[in-house]
Order: structure tokens, then C-alpha cells, then sequence
């Protein structure tokens, strides 16, 4: 059974966000309301976050095409 627990329970995936919960609900002094309004937030700034990183790197996959005001071609730099 040690070895089960130690096994499942101590990876870094799973202890370092309890201990970070942990950490937000002593600061917050338990009050759950607080606490799950900060994880709201954190939340939805890590996926507003990844949302625009990840259109970032889409948009830098395309080749920039650039149109000349004199000439109007389609410069491919």
C-alpha cells in the first residue's frame, strides 16, 4: 500500500498544485468564497493566456505577404 501511495501521489503534477491551493487557502485565511474566486480568475487568465499564444503561433505560421502601395503586388519577404 506505501508503495501504491508513494507511486500515485508523489509526482509534481499531482502534490505541487495541492500545496499551491493549500498555500492560497491559509493566506485567504479558509474563506471559500474568496478562494474560488482567485481560482476563477487564475483560471481564465492562464486560458485567455493559451487562447492568444496559440493564435500568436498560428498567425506565425502563415507566410507575411506585404502589398506595395507603389506597385501594388503581393511582396512574399
Amino acid at each position: 500500500m506505501k508503495a501504491l501511495i508513494e507511486r500515485q501521489l508523489y509526482r509534481p503534477a499531482v502534490v505541487l498544485p495541492l500545496l499551491v491551493l493549500m498555500r492560497l487557502m491559509v493566506t485567504l485565511d479558509f474563506n471559500l468564497m474568496q478562494v474560488t474566486f482567485v481560482v476563477v480568475m487564475k483560471g481564465s487568465q492562464y486560458m485567455f493566456q493559451a487562447v492568444f499564444r496559440h493564435r500568436h503561433d498560428h498567425d506565425d505560421a502563415q507566410p507575411l505577404q506585404v502589398v506595395h502601395a507603389m506597385h501594388d503586388k503581393t511582396c512574399h519577404c
